[in-house]
């Protein structure tokens, strides 16, 4: 295969089936799930498009790649960085998709994202995320800085070629990952390193909600890309915050990401957390709307 296409839920295997159910009903593609052995015994889900992974017998420098992952995890995101870092080093193919496992799909997005990487030629395709246009760090000596930067894309689903990333040294690339400054130039959030180095390198980024909007836009919510999915929030960290705590994490982030866990939950889980549930409008009225079973909206 060309291309290989992830998602993964650590410490939160639950939250799989439903992506899992909506994600086989559109698209065609196999998709390779990571997470612990406890996680993926969490899905009932068999289908020929679902590869589950377990990375707790595979070895990075001595050490257990699934324990790196684990301990990573204790830190943020850390986790999904090292995982990254992990398939970007041993995977062969040339185009490479990742989906957030939060995510209930409503149609076909990964015949689009694969068009504009192997056909179309561009090395980075997903979502805008505005960096000029940007609601936060308006001010600031990171400000302008920001403001010269272009936009960059959001990473919960979104194709990439590795063809102009440097893969080492290892902890430089899971730094570029997890979204941390590698320059005198500041970023946004997680990927934008990597982002902003294919950039340099000559590749080119299709902003797929807004491919005609320059270099410098707003995410255009009425696109067929964004409508083609419901995308939840850090649902995976507020159900790993919600069972195992969530020690040395910032409060605002762990109760943001309880509160979208807790409505996931109550729509997909039929389960009440004891936490009031994210108050979204526009995701609510998609909810409303949603068919479970056969994972569109109805009129």
């Amino acid at each position: 295969m060309e291309v290989f296409i992830w998602t993964e839920a650590f410490n939160c295997g639950e939250i799989l089936e439903p992506m899992l159910s909506s994600y086989i009903k559109h698209n065609s593609y196999p998709i390779h799930v990571f997470g612990t052995e406890n996680d993926l015994q969490k899905v009932s889900l068999k289908s020929n498009l679902i590869v589950y992974e377990s990375l707790s017998n595979q070895k990075n420098y001595f050490k257990s790649v699934e324990k790196q992952i684990l301990s990573g995890y204790k830190k943020g995101h850390l986790g999904t960085a090292v995982l990254w870092d992990h398939i970007i080093n041993s995977r062969s193919e040339a185009i490479f998709i990742h989906l957030d496992a939060d995510t209930i799909f409503l149609d076909d997005v990964i015949s689009d994202l694969v068009h504009a990487t192997k056909v179309e030629g561009y090395s980075i395709a997903g979502s805008r995320r505005p960096y000029r246009k940007r609601p936060y760090r308006k001010n600031g000596r990171d400000a302008s800085k920001l403001n010269a930067r272009p936009d960059c894309v959001n990473t919960d689903c979104f194709a990439f070629s590795k063809a102009y990333i440097s893969k080492h040294p290892r902890f430089w690339l899971r730094r570029k990952i997890l979204g941390k400054r590698v320059s005198v130039s500041p970023v946004v959030d997680f990927f934008d390193p990597v982002t902003f180095e294919i950039i340099r390198k000559g590749g080119k980024v299709k902003y797929m909600d807004s491919p005609n909007e320059g270099l410098y836009s707003n995410i255009n919510k009425n696109s067929k890309f964004i409508n083609s999915r419901i995308s939840f929030a850090a649902v995976g960290s507020g159900c790993n915050f919600h069972n195992n705590g969530y020690e040395g994490i910032p409060i605002g982030y762990s109760s943001f990401a309880i509160s979208s866990y807790s409505l996931f939950a109550r729509e997909f889980l039929n389960k009440d957390i004891g936490i009031p549930p994210l108050n979204d409008v526009d995701i609510q009225n998609k909810l409303d709307k949603l068919d479970k079973e056969n994972w569109t909206l109805l009129n």
